[in-house]
């Protein structure tokens, strides 16, 4: 809304003989609250365009801390992880060195019994 839709309203009333007694459409004092109510809009308006902003601001910084929170979890647990990988792999290599000790025992049994 604004001052111009009432002084268009004022004006329009005036076309359509709304300054003849009797056949006025609104009285002054509907313009006045209709001014008024304008007024808190914009008001209210500017408040939660403030609050708005403010919370976009926090949102942002506790956005930033997770972030970095994160990132140094992420830093933590993947060095962990790479140093279990390196156990998994020495034991995945002595459990293949097992196994193959076992196989080549088993044949070296059985061509033993048979020759």
């Amino acid at each position: 809304m604004g001052v111009a839709p009432v002084a268009e309203a004022q004006l329009e009333m005036a076309a359509t003989g709304g300054s003849e007694p009797g056949r006025r459409f609104a009285s002054d004092e509907f313009f006045f609250l209709l001014q008024r109510i304008d007024r808190l809009d914009e008001k209210l308006t500017a408040r939660i365009d403030a609050v708005d902003t403010k919370l976009t601001a926090r949102m942002d910084a506790v956005d930033t801390k997770l972030t970095a929170r994160m990132d140094a979890l992420d830093a933590r647990f993947s060095s962990r992880i790479e140093g279990l990988e390196a156990r998994l792999d020495g034991l995945r290599a002595w459990a293949i060195g097992l196994l193959f000790s076992v196989v080549v025992g088993f044949a070296g049994v059985i061509f033993a019994i048979r020759g």
